[in-house]
């Protein structure tokens, strides 16, 4: 009998995150292995992402984050609606750390898998010695300070940390070596899409651009709206789609109702896989302007359906996926002539579109459930 896999996870509803998480609780299944996931919180259409029967789902509070409440009462000016949410908002991050410590410290064998920085510490800390303790990271960490100090003084205690490209891994790494940490093993496990497309399609019915993302400002929607605009005064007949839900959705129909795009920028809001794979069908080019990523899975998702990409060369994330002059290109982060320059060339080709789009299609699978498989079971047997 297999181990049981723990993964610690804040909630199963739509980010790349989660997306991630479910993938590899069902990849577990096939391997295996039980698995039970602990959620934080139990989010509205949660889970968002297919999810195996047989894996064991348990939320850990009732409530769920009042962020976007919090704001509004501080925008009302009302103190009692203030120090209402206040309060609920600091009892529900009370009880998100307590009861995260709890869930960890039950375990007593098997394997604990955390997914964020914060519960990897918990899990360093307090993680059982009998437990196999392995962490992940899902973004770049930028050499931030809180993340460069729990590197080197206060992962210990974790067996196995999985960073998602190799650039992160060996930078990760040092830092652990420079703190004295000899005992954490650093290995690259990608995301991977689940259910790599058997063929792609490309005819005449592709037609404009298309991103996909959680509406938060490290995206970089803003400026990819902005460069739009100078896309379609160059290229008036092409459109630009954003799929996804999130904080900054006003903002987002404030700015393009202000540049008078709405006949061109589609804001569409958050879809299914099916759906965001229907529009990826039909589009010419993918287009990224994030600030910062870790391993872009929509990235990997745009290849899998036979779509180049642009993307701003940020310090990680878009150069471990995109092979440059391959199947897409890397401008310098915020050089946004340059930017408008490349895309424009290439939407007014359609071969160039196609041979981007195949090309993608064929790298791309570097990253399919199978080459994955064989890296996650490489680290649960405790082979790397």
């Amino acid at each position: 009998m297999k181990p049981v896999v723990h993964i610690i996870a804040m909630h199963l509803a739509y980010g790349g995150v989660e997306k991630a998480v479910c993938a590899m609780a069902n990849l577990f299944i096939e391997l295996g292995y039980p698995v039970k996931l602990i959620c934080t919180y139990r989010m509205p259409d949660a889970p968002a992402y297919p999810l195996d029967d047989r894996v064991e789902v348990t939320y850990l509070l009732k409530d769920i984050p009042n962020r976007q409440e919090f704001k509004a009462s501080i925008a009302s000016h009302n103190p009692f609606k203030i120090f209402k949410e206040g309060l609920r908002s600091v009892k529900i991050l009370y009880q998100k750390k307590t009861r995260v410590k709890k869930a960890i410290m039950s375990i007593q064998d098997g394997i604990i898998i955390t997914t964020r920085h914060e519960d990897s510490l918990v899990l360093s800390e307090h993680g059982a010695k009998s437990v196999y303790k392995i962490a992940q990271l899902h973004h770049d960490h930028e050499f931030k300070e809180n993340f460069v100090d729990g590197f080197q003084h206060h992962y210990q205690g974790i067996d196995c940390f999985c960073l998602l490209t190799d650039q992160l891994r060996d930078e990760v790494e040092q830092m652990m070596r420079e703190g004295g940490n000899q005992h954490t093993r650093c290995v690259t496990v990608p995301n991977f899409v689940d259910d790599y497309p058997k063929t792609v399609h490309w005819g005449d019915d592709r037609h404009g651009c298309i991103a996909v993302g959680r509406l938060h400002p490290v995206k970089g929607f803003e400026r990819m709206i902005r460069l739009f605009q100078a896309i379609h005064e160059i290229l008036p007949d092409e459109e630009l789609t954003i799929l996804g839900d999130g904080e900054q959705m006003p903002v987002l129909k404030e700015l393009v109702h202000s540049l008078k795009l709405e006949g061109c920028i589609h804001l569409v809001g958050a879809k299914k896989a099916d759906e965001v794979a229907a529009y990826m069908e039909h589009a010419k080019l993918y287009l990224m302007t994030s600030h910062s990523e870790g391993l872009p899975f929509v990235l990997i998702e745009a290849q899998s359906h036979g779509l180049g990409t642009v993307a701003y060369d940020v310090r990680v994330g878009p150069r471990a996926v995109i092979h440059e002059g391959e199947d897409g290109y890397l401008i310098a982060d915020d050089d946004q002539a340059s930017f408008v320059q490349k895309v424009t060339e290439v939407l007014a080709s359609s071969p160039e579109c196609q041979r981007l789009g195949m090309k993608a299609y064929v790298n791309g699978q570097y990253y399919t459930k199978d080459n994955v498989k064989k890296i996650w079971q490489k680290v649960l047997e405790r082979e790397v």
